[in-house]
């Protein structure tokens, strides 16, 4: 029986409780990131809002300090010249420095030659700012990469660019406007430039461009709410938003969001709620897990106690009919053992019975009859009757009925008084273990309601046992230990009985010695 419960358990869990565990910490989780999420979400639209409001002012003062600086190289390049002077009012400090590089050479600036030496140290620049003045879209290509030679002549593919006058010896001139700056960048290094049309092809002029130092001029003007904005090269395939350079601004990791408090504060609630409810909600799985665990043991016990209980009077059948079955036995045995057989079957009948009438409360089954009558017409004989049970065994009874209850009406089931009644009279008999045993059963009115209190002089009951006293299958331990007839439903079937038909059964300590059982009963019209 203990394998079939822990089986139908363990299926119970993991039908029912586990999925519902699983929805519910799920739930939990949801809650937990709620909060979160929405910060990210807010944080997202904080960012782009406050990015919003920053560019126009980055890029009006990145436009202000490029205008300054191309403002410095005029309208005319200085083509042609050995020595190029350094523009009036010097670099920026953002501007690593200023060039000039023709079909022919690298012109040099007075005071920049530093700059110039290492410039004409970068082949892959140099080699994409002359292809890059002659078409602004050219890629990108280190010409001492093997790849980007021509196999047949071993010449750089790229390095190649138009030349009008074949003779690179002959005066340069510029021969037209300088073209539209623009801008472009290898790996850290950011060129700002134009085309200038000469004599002898085009003409790179333009400066080179420190990121980080201009960013330093840029950043003041970001928002407050953005503190860790940043100035970064753009990604392959991202738009920049800080043209004409290849820039990118960013908001950063940190964007400030001033209404935290306010936000948590109406998050609290919703969140709570979401957490109170997977709580109860496992709780309540645990619960109802803890409780169908109890089913099934009460069920167990049911069977194992009904089953025990049934056994004995059975066997006492078998037995004393098999003894009855001699042709030689004395007429007193023969007597004796009828006697035993008419109690055991009253005992079983009672047995049954109470099984019986338990099932049909389980099952929400009441009985539909209704007696109304005078209370002592009605109760006299149910008293007598129980006081009569007691007397056969060995009890002395006192029926105390008050005078006043006699005009009252009752309306109420006298089956199930009677059944009642009989229950507390065989509680009586299994636990008053004294030498002069008695029960006292007075009748008294109670507002509107009839009281029968049922009093007896045995040793009481345990404190520990007073909780769960009307919870079906619990007996003393004293009667288990003896082996006693019962299954443990009588007080429990009693009760339910009582409020079946419109009152009550409670227990009653106190200071002395012995059971009492207050039942009240609802009085008629």
């Amino acid at each position: 029986m203990g394998r079939v419960m822990r089986k139908k358990t363990l299926i119970f869990f993991l039908v029912f409780v586990l999925p519902a565990l699983g929805v519910a910490l799920w739930q939990a989780l949801q809650a937990a990131r709620l909060e979160s999420e929405l910060q990210r979400i807010d944080r997202k639209a904080q960012a782009a809002r406050l990015l919003e409001l920053s560019l126009p002012r980055v890029q009006a003062e990145m436009g202000k300090l490029l205008a300054d600086e191309r403002k410095k190289l005029g309208d005319k390049p200085p083509v042609g010249l050995v020595n190029v002077p350094m523009p009036e009012g010097g670099k920026a400090d953002f501007n690593c420095g200023f060039f000039l590089l023709t079909p022919a050479n690298l012109q040099t600036f007075v005071g920049d030659e530093n700059f110039v030496r290492k410039l004409a140290d970068a082949p892959i620049l140099t080699n994409t700012i002359r292809r890059k003045a002659y078409n602004p879209s050219a890629p990108i290509i280190d010409p001492r990469e093997k790849s980007h030679y021509d196999p047949e002549t071993q010449l750089p593919l790229f390095s190649v660019y138009e030349v009008t006058e074949t003779d690179l010896d002959a005066p340069i001139r510029c021969t037209g406007t300088p073209g539209p700056f623009f801008a472009w960048h290898y790996k850290d290094n950011l060129i700002y430039m134009r085309s200038v049309p000469t004599t002898h092809g085009a003409a790179a002029d333009g400066f080179m461009i420190d990121r980080e130092k201009l960013a330093q001029h840029l950043l003041p003007l970001v928002e407050p709410g953005l503190p860790n904005a940043e100035i970064t090269f753009a990604d392959k395939g991202e738009t920049p938003n800080l043209s004409p350079l290849p820039l990118v601004l960013r908001p950063g990791d940190n964007v400030q969001l001033p209404d935290t408090v306010e936000r948590r504060r109406a998050l609290r609630g919703p969140v709570i709620s979401a957490w109170l409810i997977s709580i109860l909600t496992i709780a309540g799985m645990f619960a109802l897990l803890a409780f169908y665990s109890r089913v099934e043991q009460r069920r167990a016990d049911f069977v194992s106690s009904v089953t025990h209980e049934l056994r004995t009077p059975l066997t006492s059948f078998q037995l004393y009919t098999e003894m009855l079955r001699d042709p030689d036995l004395s007429a007193e045995k023969r007597q004796e053992y009828h006697d035993i057989l008419y109690r055991e079957s009253l005992r079983l009948g009672h047995l049954v019975e109470n099984v019986l009438a338990f099932a049909r409360l389980t099952r929400g089954k009441v009985r539909g009859r209704c007696d109304v009558g005078g209370c002592e017409q009605l109760i006299s004989p149910l008293l007598e009757k129980s006081a009569e049970h007691l007397r056969k065994a060995g009890f002395v009874v006192h029926i105390n009925m008050d005078k006043r209850t006699r005009l009252l009406r009752l309306r109420t089931d006298l089956v199930s008084v009677e059944q009642i009644l009989l229950n507390l009279a065989d509680n009586a008999i299994k636990y008053v273990e004294v030498e002069h045993p008695v029960v006292t059963i007075n009748v008294l009115q109670k507002h509107r309601s009839l009281v029968l209190r049922f009093s007896d002089n045995g040793p009481g009951i345990a404190p520990e046992l007073r909780r769960r006293l009307f919870r079906p299958f619990t007996r003393a331990e004293q009667v288990q230990e003896a082996r006693k007839t019962g299954v443990g439903l009588g007080l429990a079937l009693s009760r339910d009985l009582a409020r079946s038909i419109g009152g009550d059964l409670v227990a009653e300590f106190g200071a002395e010695k012995g059971s009492s059982f207050l039942l009240t009963l609802p009085l008629g019209e």
